[in-house]
């Protein structure tokens, strides 16, 4: 787990993250977690320009940490700079996907490789469940013509799966290409539906055809998903923008990547507090009521409101009472109303004040803020879990236009007064 949050005025915006990593391992069917204290998630992109960039959840991309690749991406831009700030998310997400070092052609075959070979067992238990089967292996007691009804039920059902937006047709097809014929070969030898019964041999194409189209339109449901956060500056840009992503890794040959709506700052815009990953004590702080909260009295209102309605009808005796539909709708907008006046007045007293005072503050304050905020979220994991997901030290850095990318605070893992040279390097 993670926290990190972005604050964005009109002068600067500032970037803060903490340093929890959770390494995750299994040992005899047991899943373990362990905690460590010391992972970069906030980086300088750029030596010239004022950009930075954070990352939270998974902290490696087919299994190439994202330090590495940010750092690099950093060397190899050098001292260029663009005019606009989103020209920066575009050069680094391309420079990702065709580095062929970082990533070679083998890794990302392997990639798709293990990606479909993950689905078989999913796609089996699948077709357990359409015979009604609780076990995986009950599959291996259908006749030849059972089996191939099966195949042609689920075979139906993955074609019905609505691709997902960032997918494509063409995606399967490559996917087909480069991996059906190597799954046509081990697929009779290695899974409990075809093992040790060769009079299924024909299905196997039918089978592994199915199962390739099933684990691509099921890729963005197990990626690795790797939040990338982008702020600072174009030549052109005099005030700060905000750039989110959300990677999911290789698919092939391709980097799957979605982009949220820009944040752009400008005269008239208000200040922007942005959490990201563990958000649930910032989102208090800044709206005034944890989001748990306002679930939970949402919920309750609703509730309330549909007993008082039924007491209401008996007490007046009413002999043509409601339907459970009607009820529901009339006690939906009461709730609706009710929620959106309080809601408005927190936010009013809490968000509203908050976001028009940032604009005052001094950097040094903005830069505090932002730290203190994650130690808040860090002191409620630490008090409330058994676990320290989130956890400092904290990272902390101020990107302006004319004074560019500056660390407020930075965790080294050597003794600066030990290593001069490191930082002669640096410059």
């Amino acid at each position: 787990m993670t926290a990190e949050i972005a604050i964005m005025s009109r002068t600067a915006v500032v970037l803060a993250a903490d340093s929890a990593t959770t390494v995750t391992s299994w040992k005899d069917g047991v899943q373990e977690r362990r905690y460590f204290k010391g992972a970069n998630k906030l980086f300088e992109l750029s030596r010239s320009a004022p950009v930075g960039l954070m990352i939270y959840g998974s902290a490696a991309l087919q299994g190439v940490p994202w330090e590495l690749a940010i750092k690099s991406f950093r060397e190899d831009l050098g001292t260029e700079q663009h005019d606009r700030l989103e020209a920066y998310p575009s050069r680094f997400f391309d420079f990702i996907e065709h580095h062929d070092k970082l990533f070679s052609d083998q890794a990302k075959s392997q990639s798709l490789f293990n990606l479909i070979g993950s689905a078989a067992y999913r796609m089996q238990r699948s077709m357990a469940q359409i015979q009604g089967f609780d076990n995986v292996e009950d599959l291996a007691n259908l006749s030849v013509e059972e089996l191939d009804e099966n195949l042609t039920t689920i075979e139906q059902i993955v074609e019905d799966t609505e691709l997902h937006d960032l997918l494509t047709e063409v995606d399967i097809a490559n996917a087909i290409a480069k991996t059906s014929a190597s799954f046509v070969e081990i697929v009779p030898d290695s899974l409990v539906t075809f093992k040790g019964i060769p009079e299924r041999q024909p299905l196997v194409g039918k089978f592994v055809n199915t199962l390739i189209k099933y684990a691509i339109k099921d890729f963005i449901n197990f990626a690795d998903l790797t939040g990338v956060v982008i702020a600072g500056y174009g030549k052109d840009d005099y005030y700060p923008t905000l750039e989110v992503f959300e990677c999911y890794g290789f698919l092939g040959d391709r980097l799957i990547y979605s982009r949220q709506p820009p944040r752009e700052m400008d005269a008239e815009s208000p200040a922007i507090i942005q959490p990201f990953a563990t958000t649930s004590m910032i989102d208090t702080f800044r709206m005034g009521v944890a989001p748990d909260v306002f679930g939970a009295v949402s919920d309750s209102t609703g509730l309330a409101l549909a007993d008082f309605g039924r007491k209401v009808m008996e007490e007046c005796g009413v002999e043509e009472v409601l339907s459970d539909e009607r009820l529901a709708a009339l006690v939906a907008d009461a709730r609706d109303g009710h929620t959106d006046k309080w809601f408005h007045k927190i936010r009013s007293q809490h968000f509203f004040p908050l976001s028009n005072i940032i604009h005052s503050l001094p950097l040094p304050d903005m830069a505090g803020l932002a730290k203190s905020l994650i130690e808040l979220e860090s002191l409620k994991e630490r008090v409330t879990k058994p676990s320290e997901s989130v956890s400092g030290p904290i990272d902390v850095a101020i990107i302006s236009k004319h004074d560019g990318f500056v660390w407020i605070d930075r965790k080294h893992y050597f003794k600066a007064e030990l290593n001069p040279r490191f930082f002669r390097r640096a410059e």
